[in-house]
């Protein structure tokens, strides 16, 4: 193939060559003949020989891992190997995303000696959670004066699965469970029944185990036998029902469902510890998954499995995603309704075991405003996007729903506060 650049010299030489004849300059008629003859020459021989040479070359992706996470820096190599029986010279290049960070050396150019290898290592580290394509690699051969080219594509794509990342699980889930924030001031309602803790006290029943009698507490002038109550521990049962809908797609550096899904996990984790079920709705227009609630933690890594294998899609409809989920559970367990769609609720048919928590979009975006006009603007607009989303959650409020407005640094601390709160009233309990 020609470049441009190509053409254009071509016809430069033609018309001088026609111009030299027409006013008969037979030392320039000359000159401008061997000028066309080296430069088609060039062009020809490059196209009948060096190009050929790329349907010889045989390219394979290669990884150094099977589980990707964001953050998480992985080596890729490419091989190339040459089929051919002269050495060659090209320029290759690897496709890159958005979502990835990669080094300077998925392109460049390789020289391969005949029936040889050469191996190129770039690493790279995913942004956002999801699934994603590496894209085909392209080579680029040039001839001498580099007025020709032949470039080949080769769909060597790749898919990859990119799961939350473990240190930001791990870091969160550490802060958590050592720090009081989110259980400091709780005091559970207590039930009667088999426990470990006391209830109460009050007197013997016939139908009593004597085990639980309180001989400290036998009054011998009165005769009365007085018995021990203890506390019921009872777990309840948590869906997570997440918007995976485009209006999770806004942020910068964090994404709305990257961030919202690491807080999920890591919510999620606690509550497992505390022997109450954990379950996920991931639903939109486009997906609807739905993982059985259990309290040994294998939800959570099949959550963490899916979650890595879509992208946000679709549209958001709350009133569907609650009929399906109450009809899948069967029972009525505590469900969290993570969402950045504008919702509209009409009838308050499940209310008591919902809470909706609200994700306000400005809080994933850093604003760094460099004037003082620009930063009111962006004030101005920060505050209407509070104002909205609060008349928001305050008519669904009216609608009998318990409902928040979160952001990007108070997510996880209200889905622990709401969670303390339901399990003080055996909300969601089984």
């Amino acid at each position: 193939m020609i470049k441009k650049l190509g053409y254009v010299i071509i016809t430069a030489i033609l018309s001088g060559l026609l111009e030299s004849i027409i006013i008969g300059y037979s030392g320039y008629i000359i000159f401008t003949l061997i000028l066309f003859f080296i430069v088609s020459s060039d062009i020809i021989f490059f196209n009948y020989s060096s190009a050929r040479y790329l349907s010889n070359i045989d390219i394979r992706r290669e990884v150094n891992t099977q589980i990707f996470r964001k953050n998480k820096t992985f080596e890729i190599n490419i091989v190339f190997k040459n089929n051919n029986n002269n050495d060659v010279s090209f320029y290759f290049f690897d496709e890159a995303l958005d979502i990835l960070n990669i080094s300077e050396n998925h392109s460049g150019i390789i020289k391969i000696r005949k029936k040889s290898t050469v191996t190129k290592k770039y690493e790279i580290t995913p942004r956002y959670i999801g699934k994603y394509s590496l894209g085909d690699i392209t080579i680029i051969m040039r001839d001498i004066f580099d007025l020709a080219y032949s470039e080949r594509k080769y769909c060597n794509t790749m898919e990859i699965k990119i799961y939350p990342s473990a240190n930001d699980i791990r870091s969160q889930r550490t802060e958590m469970l050592s720090s009081f924030i989110y259980t400091y001031g709780i005091h559970y309602s207590k039930k009667a029944g088999q426990g470990y803790d006391l209830y109460g006290i009050r007197p013997y029943t016939e139908n009593d185990d004597f085990r639980y009698i309180a001989w400290t507490r036998y009054d011998e002038s009165n005769d009365i036998l007085m018995v021990k109550e203890m506390e019921e521990e009872r777990e309840i049962t948590v869906i997570f029902l997440l918007d995976y809908s485009n209006s999770m797609n806004f942020g910068g550096d964090d994404k709305i469902y990257d961030k919202t899904v690491t807080n999920i996990i890591n919510a999620a984790y606690y509550m497992v510890k505390n022997r109450d079920n954990v379950g996920f709705f991931i639903y939109s227009s486009e997906h609807n998954y739905f993982i059985k609630p259990d309290k040994s933690g294998n939800s959570i890594k099949d959550f963490e499995t899916k979650i890595a294998s879509i992208l946000p899609g679709g549209d958001f409809d709350f009133e569907s995603a609650i009929k399906i989920l109450n009809k899948r559970t069967g029972k009525k367990p505590l469900i969290f309704v993570m969402t950045a769609s504008d919702i509209n609720i009409k009838k308050p048919e499940y209310a008591f075991n919902v809470i909706i928590f609200i994700i306000d979009h400005t809080s994933f975006y850093n604003y760094n405003p460099s004037e003082p006009l620009q930063d009111l603007l962006m004030r101005g607009l920060y505050s209407s996007q509070i104002s909205r989303l609060r008349l928001v959650r305050s008519s669904i409020i009216r609608m009998g729903y318990r409902a928040d407005v979160v952001q990007d640094k108070t997510m996880l601390p209200k889905i622990m506060e709401e969670y303390n709160y339901a399990r003080s009233i055996n909300l969601g309990a089984v």
